[in-house]
């Protein structure tokens, strides 16, 4: 009964991530407020790197949720529908930022402007392909938080290229804490060896498998948690092990061992938390606003980096000393672009790539019923 009950959409989830945009947001922006805000509340805005790590567990959760029954079903046969829909999601939004970036370099450069190393027009076709981060770069360039968009479509195609057999987890109430323990014990010890104490250390080298350790954590905990809330005494367990990963995080962090051990323990004790919440009766988080935050979250994510170097080069004179007032004035304008961007950009895009990717997909396979009916 519990599992005919499963809702299909995970409002919660949806609420998490608009905040975890915004916390990125504040972490970029962080070094303009420094100069009237509390140690104190500057040192949390330097955390919010981290929300990196809750969206990597987010996005493999989400993609096993809605795309796992066709790769259990299917396989590599599942793989060319499923890429064309993360093309079509990603590359649209990605590549109009990217190309605005472009443009404003090449004004700089017109005005006699050296844009300067950030803008290297060499590295320039790795980053529109999103491969920048798979060990190609030797730093952050161009749009800097595209980076994890990189390691997401590594992430994507070699879900595609195993058909998923790569996220298969085996059935068992205790395999995910399990796997996610193992893991998450691994990376830490990869980070300790190479001598990296924090997971946000040289991204450029270690963000790759920074993200595909908590995606497939992500994809494991979709499984798991599914079955588990099949189970009469299912509830009893996902909580047990939130608890378990929040408790053994925070011993990780007190007892100063490798923080990247506790990181993907802790986001997917977050992950589960609002997984458990979007099951209310009045979801944590379902209200418009919070939704619309995780609708153009994406958006808010990609464009805030490019829109902070245009609002500080027109109305900041003091980069170290921006005012309340227009921290604010920036906060609402990245909205709003954002909203805009989503609306009247990511969304068409999609829905454009998508036809067109399916019609071609369904060329091909017309195309393979013929050869094999003439064979």
């Amino acid at each position: 009964m519990i599992a005919a009950q499963m809702p299909r959409m995970l409002p919660t989830l949806t609420g998490v991530r608009g905040f975890a945009a915004l916390a990125v947001l504040f972490y970029h922006i962080r070094g303009g407020m420094a100069g009237y805000l509390p140690g104190a509340v500057i040192d949390g805005f330097a955390h919010g790197y981290l929300a990196v790590d809750l969206f990597f567990v987010l996005s493999g959760f989400v993609l096993w949720w809605n795309y796992g029954p066709a790769f259990v079903a299917e396989g590599t046969r599942a793989a060319p529908r499923f890429l064309v829909r993360r093309i079509a999601r990603i590359f649209p939004l990605h590549l109009a930022i990217l190309a605005a970036m472009a443009l404003f370099a090449l004004a700089l450069l017109a005005s006699g402007r050296d844009p300067g190393p950030h803008y290297g027009f060499a590295a320039l076709p790795a980053h529109a392909l999103l491969v920048q981060n798979w060990g190609f770069t030797a730093d952050l360039r161009w749009n800097d938080p595209a980076w994890s968009i990189s390691t997401e479509w590594a992430a994507y195609l070699l879900l595609a290229a195993t058909g998923g057999w790569a996220a298969r987890l085996p059935a068992g109430r205790w395999s995910f804490p399990l796997f996610a323990l193992l893991l998450a014990a691994a990376l830490g010890g990869w980070f300790a060896a190479t001598g990296r104490a924090g997971i946000g250390d040289d991204i450029a080298a270690t963000g790759l498998v920074r993200c595909l350790a908590e995606f497939f954590i992500g994809v494991a905990l979709c499984q798991w948690w599914t079955a588990q809330r099949a189970r009469a005494d299912g509830s009893g367990v996902i909580y047990a092990t939130a608890a378990i990963f929040a408790l053994l995080a925070a011993l990780i962090l007190f007892a100063g061992l490798p923080q990247p051990a506790a990181i993907p323990l802790a986001m997917a004790a977050v992950v589960i938390a609002a997984l458990q919440a979007s099951l209310a009766p009045r979801p944590l988080l379902s209200g418009r606003v919070a939704q619309w935050l995780g609708d153009i979250s994406y958006a808010v994510y990609l464009s805030h980096f490019f829109l902070w170097i245009l609002f500080k080069l027109v109305l900041v004179d003091d980069p170290a000393m921006v005012a309340p007032v227009k921290v604010a004035a920036f906060v609402a304008l990245t909205l709003a672009v954002s909203h805009l961007l989503h609306r009247w950009l990511e969304v068409p895009a999609r829905r454009i790539v998508q036809r067109g990717g399916d019609a071609l997909l369904s060329r091909l396979a017309a195309g393979r019923r013929a050869q094999t009916r003439q064979g």
